[in-house]
């Protein structure tokens, strides 16, 4: 069995390149008996309990600003929801339907699908986003501690590596920061104690 994780992402994937499951809490890898049992009875197809995993973070993660939802009603040639938007208490999602839901006599339900239209498409959209980048996805044999490092996409749940093996995470993270051309102060620093280590054997 084999367990990978996500840059960003909340649980891993355990599979056994068939079926996976996703395991939140790092204590349940221990038992490679009960990991073993769950994948025989709740295992999925390895894509889609990929996508599903990262879809989950992606929407615990997701807030809704009012002003886009406004602006979505107001795009649908609906003013009316448009201005109801500014009684929502919270940009989260989950608050904010409750309160929907609560208040169903002032919101109505023609608010309520709008809402949910919304979400979803921006659900998708951020998910899109996250699919579309490249980040750092951990792998390691069940039992070993020896751990890989990869960058990656994940589209549809399917992986997709753009490199080969590293060594580190560190090493993993410092290729993400110059794929993406970011250098944080900390390597910036590093280089500069490099270059002058260098320049003193050059000296001598």
């Amino acid at each position: 069995m084999k367990v990978e994780s996500w840059q960003g992402i909340k649980g891993k994937l355990v599979h056994d390149d068939q079926k996976a499951i996703v395991v939140d809490d790092d204590q349940e890898l221990a038992d490679q008996k009960q990991l073993q049992a769950r994948l025989a009875s709740d295992g999925r197809p390895i894509d889609e309990a990929r996508q599903a995993m990262i879809k989950k973070t992606v929407k615990r993660q997701f807030k809704i600003e009012p002003i886009k939802l406004s602006g979505w009603f107001n795009r649908h040639q609906d003013s009316h929801n448009a201005k109801k938007v500014e009684q929502l208490v919270s940009e989260k999602p989950t608050h904010q339907y409750k309160q929907i839901k609560n208040e169903m006599a002032f919101f109505g339900e023609s608010f309520l699908e709008g809402f949910l239209g919304f979400y979803g498409l921006e659900v998708d959209n951020a998910l899109g986003r996250y699919e579309h980048n490249l980040h750092i996805l951990e792998t390691q044999e069940l039992g070993q501690s020896e751990k890989e490092y990869y960058l990656a996409t994940s589209q549809n749940g399917r992986v997709n590596l753009a490199t080969d093996p590293l060594p580190s995470q560190q090493i993993a993270e410092e290729q993400l920061d110059k794929f993406y051309k970011r250098e944080p102060e900390q390597t910036q620093a590093e280089s500069v104690q490099l270059r002058s280590q260098e320049d003193d054997g050059k000296e001598e």
